[in-house]
């Protein structure tokens, strides 16, 4: 019974309440925002993309064709970037592929990198193999006007030699996998890379 009667004190509340103050439904006094003159329909209007000064965002993963191989020798890797932005780019490809960086000089354009074996397979000899290094390399990055040129090369000095495994403690260079290297960062750079710059 006292339900009832709460539920029928709310309703007579409720009804009070909703009396017939114009206050509250008339909207004549309220302000409204001003009238914008329109000069032209809003379909009307062109974007020039060549013009625009808004970076035009990727579709998908990697730059696509903003990166591409140049047939010189030695064979070169174009970003169509900036240096600063290719830079960081490159970076983030070597990081994506666990390629370690053991040193950069920006100024320079040079980052050196151990480049060893890439499959499954040349990695277990790499590991089972006494005294076997990964090549050091160093990548050449240089502004080319509106684009960004890698090159890579064997960086010369002992830590680049391996022992053969064999006799007496011959040293032999490691095979030269410049070309590789160069390949597999051609194909970050263009499928993998997220937009993260």
């Amino acid at each position: 019974m006292r339900k009832l009667i709460s539920l029928l004190g709310m309703a007579v509340v409720l009804t009070a309440c909703s009396g017939a103050d114009s206050r509250y439904k008339d909207t004549a006094m309220l302000e409204k925002p001003p009238t914008l003159p329109r000069t032209a329909p809003v379909n009307d209007l062109a974007i020039d993309d060549d013009t625009s000064s808004i970076p035009k965002k990727r579709e998908g993963k990697g730059l696509g064709s903003d990166v591409y191989l140049v047939a010189e020798e030695p064979p070169q890797l174009a970003i169509k970037e900036p240096f600063d932005k290719a830079w960081g780019l490159l970076n983030q490809a070597l990081k994506l592929k666990e390629i370690k960086v053991t040193d950069q000089v920006r100024s320079r354009g040079h980052i050196y990198v151990d480049y060893g074996a890439a499959g499954l397979l040349e990695k277990a000899i790499w590991f089972l193999s006494d005294g076997h290094k990964a090549a050091n390399y160093l990548l050449r990055v240089e502004d080319h006007g509106a684009e960004t040129r890698v090159t890579v090369t064997m960086s010369g000095g002992s830590e680049a030699a391996t022992t053969s495994g064999g006799q007496d403690g011959y040293y032999d260079q490691p095979a030269d996998t410049s070309k590789k290297l160069l390949d597999t960062l051609f194909e970050t750079l263009r499928d993998d890379l997220e937009d993260e710059l």
